[in-house]
């Protein structure tokens, strides 16, 4: 029998075969990490999460109060990497950190499929 944390790794193997996808984890919209993939060494997937939680977490205060609505996903673009983060359920989010290389439309695509996955586990 599959835990929960091994199907939820399984997400992420999927997820992470998407070419440049430097780093994916599924978080609690607390901070807490629940699975990382990381590709690059040096990442901290514990800090990684505990910052895009937050980041999530204010933008979604932010639109609540502008729009009354939640938000499903939040891209933060720099010059050589997107971050995305994206909900998985009323107390999950999928994180992926993507190199220039990544193709965001299919990233995107694979992503909401993982949190459909996810929420199914959780």
């Amino acid at each position: 029998m599959d835990t929960i944390a091994n199907m939820l790794e399984r997400i992420l193997d999927d997820l992470q075969s998407v070419g440049g996808v430097e780093l994916c984890a599924i978080v609690s919209k607390q901070g807490l990490l629940m699975v990382s993939r990381e590709a690059s060494p040096g990442l901290d997937s514990e800090a990684f999460a505990a910052l895009t939680a937050t980041l999530y977490m204010s933008a979604e205060s932010t639109t609540i109060r502008l729009s009354k609505q939640i938000p499903k996903s939040i891209i933060v673009q720099t010059n050589d990497k997107q971050l995305i983060t994206y909900a998985a359920g009323p107390d999950a989010l999928i994180v992926v950190l993507v190199g220039n290389e990544g193709y965001i439309g299919l990233i995107l695509s694979e992503i909401k499929k993982a949190a459909e996955k996810a929420i199914n586990v959780i």
